[in-house]
């Protein structure tokens, strides 16, 4: 129903002449901005704004400088703001100072900047970012930040003993989850911080594999293989090592606002948000199976 009033939609505005695109943007900017202030991110936002003036090097695929201004800075900093604020969240559980914090997929450098100036004074010593993509390793290097080249798989091969693991936006990517879940688990005691896209229902593939693919390659960036739910994502960590400290969810429409009418066309043409889970090593499940 809701991708059948979309598509009439499109071909109304179509019709008229209206830029379908920047109606778009424009319109989640107001639900990004409406969410903002009903999930109490606004102040924090401010502060990332501070720390890191410019995220449009956030990715490695390039973005128009016009659309960026437009969408993509607002978007980036909503979901920033959640996944610094759970990170802050849990520093607060870990003991002792000068911790060292390994970002697993990191692309930027972004989050580091923004945790290392926000995070209690002392409590965060060292960030290391770890990313398959050489380009990325070099941004984060040219900008002061230490970067290691490894696929996520691999980390465990690394002399890298950290105290904390953040992975935003990463294990989506994977071919194989379980199996580097399972890996960090048995070589790490360290608690790992995810964020995932948020799906009220689970589904193999994202849109590369689903809608007719273009010529050229897929990059591990851009292809999505699993979006699962909430339940499933906890379960799936659960058989590969970790039990679940604090489930969050990040919204990008409001849910007390006019503009919780956006919330079917995120989910159609995006996400309604985004998962986060904090995880602890706890192999109690993972140890009964037999075949690793």
């Amino acid at each position: 129903m809701t991708l059948s009033i979309i598509t009439i939609l499109k071909s109304l505005l179509r019709i008229s002449g209206i830029d379908t695109k920047k109606l778009y943007q424009t319109l989640s900017v107001k639900s990004l901005e409406a969410a903002a202030r009903e999930q109490g991110l606004v102040g924090l936002r401010a502060e990332l704004r501070r720390v890191v003036p410019d995220v449009s090097d956030q990715y490695t695929a390039p973005i128009d400088p016009s659309e960026f201004k437009r969408y993509w800075e607002c978007k980036m900093r909503g979901l920033h703001s959640f996944q610094v604020q759970c990170v802050l969240d849990a520093l607060k559980l870990m003991d002792g100072d000068n911790l060292t914090i390994a970002d697993i997929g990191d692309s930027s450098g972004n989050h580091g900047a923004y945790i290392k100036s926000l995070a209690p004074h002392g409590k965060v010593g060292r960030m290391i970012s770890v990313n398959l993509d050489p380009v990325a390793v070099e941004k984060i290097q040219d900008k002061g930040g230490e970067a290691v080249l490894c696929r996520a798989e691999e980390l465990s091969n690394l002399d890298i003993q950290p105290d904390m693991f953040l992975s935003f936006e990463m294990l989506e990517h994977l071919t194989d989850p379980i199996r580097f879940l399972y890996s960090l688990a048995i070589s790490h005691s360290a608690p790992l911080l995810i964020s995932v896209p948020y799906r009220q229902n689970s589904r193999f593939g994202g849109e590369s594999l689903r809608s007719p693919l273009s010529a050229g390659e897929l990059s591990p960036e851009s292809i999505h293989f699993f979006e699962l739910c909430p339940e499933d994502w906890t379960l799936l960590a659960r058989f590969s090592g970790y039990r679940c400290a604090f489930t969050r969810v990040y919204r990008q429409y409001p849910r007390y606002h006019p503009l919780r009418v956006m919330a079917p066309i995120w989910r159609t043409l995006d996400f309604e948000g985004f998962l986060v889970l904090l995880l602890i090593p706890d192999r109690t499940l993972a140890d009964r199976y037999t075949g690793w």
